[in-house]
């Protein structure tokens, strides 16, 4: 039998980067970086697979918010990391040993995978940001609600990198076609056209529009039975979960292969700087092109 926890349960993670408090059978967990603009640190992502972790053996908990403080959702990886793993050296024995960049790349598929799986409806409250890992952890929700003024994007491309622990989740929940343009563009699209594509379930205009359609959703959600919602989880998850993992452990090899090729350097380099980087073609010189093939 899964054990009940409580508040004071949760509250003893003593979580330097997640406000987790429960309200009787709500657990609301909010991403806790807003200078960062919630920016998913490595230590973020621990604490969130701890916190999944803990939902998973929870038989108390009916449902879960997950939201993003200081008018942020979540602006997706974090640049410092990003750096710092770029420095990381490739093992002597590269061979028979894994790159220790895709080694933490790939726990933060596993978080995914982990949220994706908790057997209670976990519902995304969106505002502000959510870019890149905050769309991945949008994609996973049962249901993502979004303020008007929520803006998403999926940036790596254009910083050398591959979405590489998202794109499944994302292709999943939008399909191979939206998720192609969207990732390849790395285009930044608004709440309404999120809710287009399938992203977003429902896009409200304001505070207190936000938070009444939220507390809708938890009383439908409240009124059915939690075993038959985790089953019918269970159920829906169940012919992607096979091979979740292989591609995964794919991207995370592709995504230590881009920090490590110098296109990530530059690209981190370039937005740091507020320039372009080296790859970027500016519309002159697309309009020299054009005219000497014709």
């Amino acid at each position: 039998m899964r054990p009940k926890f409580s508040d004071k349960t949760y509250a003893m993670n003593n979580f330097e980067n997640l406000l987790v408090k429960r309200a009787g059978n709500v657990l609301h967990v909010t991403l806790n970086n807003p200078s960062a603009r919630n920016a998913l640190s490595h230590q973020m992502v621990t604490e969130l697979r701890a916190t999944a972790e803990q939902c998973a053996q929870d038989s108390g908990l009916r449902c879960i918010v997950l939201r993003g403080a200081g008018g942020n959702f979540c602006a997706g990886g974090n640049f410092a990391d990003f750096q710092q793993m770029m420095s990381t050296s490739l093992p002597e024995d590269a061979h028979s040993r894994a790159d220790p960049i895709a080694v933490l790349n790939r726990e933060f598929g596993r978080m995914l995978q982990e949220w994706r799986n908790v057997p209670q409806v976990l519902i995304a409250v969106v505002e502000g940001a959510a870019m890149g890992g905050g769309v991945g952890l949008a994609a996973v929700a049962d249901v993502t609600l979004a303020e008007g003024g929520a803006q998403f994007a999926m940036p790596e491309n254009s910083l050398g990198l591959p979405p590489a622990q998202i794109a499944p989740f994302v292709a999943l929940r939008i399909g191979q076609t939206q998720a192609r343009r969207l990732m390849l563009t790395a285009a930044r699209i608004d709440a309404w056209q999120a809710q287009e594509v399938g992203l977003v379930t429902e896009v409200l205009e304001g505070a207190a529009e936000l938070e009444a359609a939220l507390q809708k959703n938890l009383r439908a959600f409240l009124r059915n039975a939690p075993r038959a919602i985790a089953s019918t989880k269970a159920i829906l998850n169940r012919k992607d979960d096979a091979w979740l993992d292989h591609v995964l452990d794919f991207a995370a090899q592709e995504f230590a292969a881009a920090l490590r090729n110098g296109d990530a350097a530059e690209g981190v380099a370039a937005f740091g700087a507020k320039r372009a980087a080296k790859w970027v073609e500016t519309e002159a010189e697309l309009r020299k092109e054009q005219n000497q093939s014709t």
